[in-house]
């Protein structure tokens, strides 16, 4: 190829090494940030505004059999399922990245590794037959598209994703990374009187409310879906993890949990009754004398709780407009 149409190429000198696993990642990588903006549910002339990066076409209009030579070791070396695994993760993760409130269930990575699967198998057959040009592969990226908006619609309803069919560009809804001071005054937080061990449910990425009560010598955990595992914290999502009976003094959760049960609770196709199974096991999972303190406030929850259920439900004014709900279990709940 002649030197002058690989210009664009200045990450990696691919023209003098045969391609390593750590070039395929970043590869995969690239291809991920490359289309990060874009929505895949705007639609221009029955195709996406989307396509691949300037890497990912060189590589596979230029050379291809190299790629397909690493595909075949990763296979020979049983790295396959491991590496297609981990691009349908990383795809997971932009997709919550971008809106906090798209809610995936395990056996949903099952099925987004399974349709990497059938992409990269297909590309393989494609290389064993012909050269691939431009066209061919924006051809079977916009298939690939169509994949994965069929994916979100049946994981996710296809009410949360009408927005996303009016521009070209995403609008996010991130998970806000709050101080754990500003988080605690929110909560109206008694640390002194915090009964442990105590759970921050839906800590965020980086646990900052959970680092800051350990470094007080209070007994905290963390769990969330997108949180880096460490000292006390774990990487798991609320709906599928089981919380155990009088496991906890104290269960937190700021703009998590109580947000994402508002969000499926207005929402026509939303898992209502999933979070609502999900709040009375919270409820359990407090020792007698413990406490669920969350915000915002869940008043279509908070009704049906009463002192004669065992509980007492009060709301904390820890700021002007601001509003948290503290439960406190009163007795043992069979």
């Amino acid at each position: 190829m002649n030197r002058k149409n690989k210009s664009f190429i200045y990450l990696e000198p691919w023209e003098e090494t045969l391609m390593t696993v750590a070039q395929l990642n970043r590869l995969i990588d690239g291809q991920i940030l490359y289309n990060q903006h874009r929505s895949l549910f705007y639609m221009h002339e029955g195709n996406a505004l989307m396509g691949p990066s300037p890497e990912m076409t060189y590589w596979l209009t230029q050379r291809s059999p190299e790629l397909l030579l690493m595909l075949q070791s990763l296979k020979r070396q049983h790295e396959y399922t491991a590496f297609v695994t981990g691009v349908a993760v990383k795809t997971l993760h932009q997709f919550v990245s971008v809106n906090q409130y798209i809610h995936f269930h395990s056996d949903h990575l099952d099925e987004l590794t399974q349709l990497y699967d059938r992409l990269f198998t297909r590309i393989q057959k494609l290389f064993q037959n012909q050269a691939m040009n431009e066209s061919m592969l924006n051809l079977l990226l916009q298939q690939h598209y169509g994949h994965l908006r069929d994916f979100l619609i049946r994981t996710n309803g296809r009410t949360m994703f009408a927005k996303y069919a009016e521009s070209e560009y995403t609008f996010w809804i991130p998970c806000e990374e709050y101080t754990p001071e500003l988080q605690a005054k929110l909560l109206g937080l008694d640390i002194a009187r915090l009964q442990e061990p105590v759970l921050d449910i839906g800590c965020g990425s980086e646990a900052r409310l959970v680092g800051y009560l350990r470094s007080l010598g209070i007994e905290a955990y963390g769990t969330d879906r997108l949180a880096e595992k460490g000292t006390g914290v774990t990487q798991g999502d609320w709906l599928e993890t089981t919380f155990k009976e009088g496991e906890w003094g104290t269960i937190i959760s700021h703009m998590a949990f109580s947000n994402h049960f508002i969000h499926h609770h207005l929402k026509a196709d939303g898992h209502i009754h999933e979070y609502a199974h999900k709040y009375m096991e919270l409820l359990r999972a407090i020792r007698p004398g413990g406490s669920f303190i969350y915000s915002p406030c869940l008043p279509f929850m908070e009704k049906l709780l009463d002192i004669q259920a065992g509980y007492r439900v009060e709301h904390i004014q820890s700021s002007k407009g601001y509003e948290a709900t503290k439960i406190t279990r009163l007795v043992h709940n069979g």
